[in-house]
């Protein structure tokens, strides 16, 4: 869990960890711009990974439970790493909050960092057996695939039909993911075939700091 040691060195110290940011967000994160909806997707996920986790520690656990561990650690994982960046952003935020919550608390001796001015380039790679879309993604004229200085992006989609009209607002898109590593990638469903999925991504930086927003680009899914 490099750069994110506040979750937990080991699987079961991140387990531990999970359970009181879920238990502190369903408290207390409607203040800090967490949605009653959202906070029922991270305590499901949670439980997923605890289940999971918890079956891989019998004699009888098998190759196939350890994949659906992995697999459901790296969802709330995902999950968790937005809601963290967006309560670290949050103007009402403290640092007693912070620790409560269990995420890092602001060293205020360093330098501000001031917002990204940089744009996003990605690209889109579609497996369409799968349903699996690949965005690879780097600073705009950058030679070098990934992140370079910043935390991460913030990426937003949104599905539509081929006879619906194209989104041309970032508020038009529902869906949001904080990624930290290139590229990208989302499975969607089966029944989301010939419909059009459109991406839209901005730099973050390491305090919630948003860059501009790059141009929107989309693929159909197949």
């Amino acid at each position: 869990m490099s750069g994110e040691h506040f979750m937990g060195s080991s699987e079961a110290a991140f387990l531990v960890w999970s359970e009181n940011f879920n238990t502190n967000c369903a408290s207390t994160g409607a203040t800090y711009g967490l949605s009653q909806d959202e906070n029922t997707a991270l305590s499901t996920a949670t439980g997923v990974f605890k289940s999971a986790y918890e079956l891989c520690q019998t004699p009888a656990r098998s190759k196939l439970n350890t994949i659906a561990k992995n697999k459901a650690k790296a969802a709330l994982r995902t999950l968790e790493r937005s809601y963290v960046a967006r309560l670290q952003a949050h103007p009402a935020m403290t640092d007693e909050v912070r620790e409560l919550y269990g995420i890092p608390i602001h060293d205020r001796t360093r330098t501000p960092q001031s917002d990204p001015t940089d744009h996003v380039d990605f690209t889109i790679e579609v497996d369409a057996a799968a349903h699996i879309v690949r965005c690879p993604y780097r600073i705009e004229n950058s030679s070098h695939r990934g992140k370079g200085k910043y935390h991460g992006v913030e990426v937003r989609y949104i599905l539509r039909t081929i006879s619906e009209a194209a989104p041309v607002n970032p508020d038009e898109f529902i869906h949001s993911e904080v990624n930290t590593a290139s590229p990208w990638k989302h499975t969607f469903q089966g029944e989301d075939a010939g419909k059009r999925a459109y991406f839209i991504m901005r730099w973050e930086n390491g305090i919630g700091g948003k860059g501009p927003w790059s141009g929107i680009q989309s693929v159909v899914i197949s």
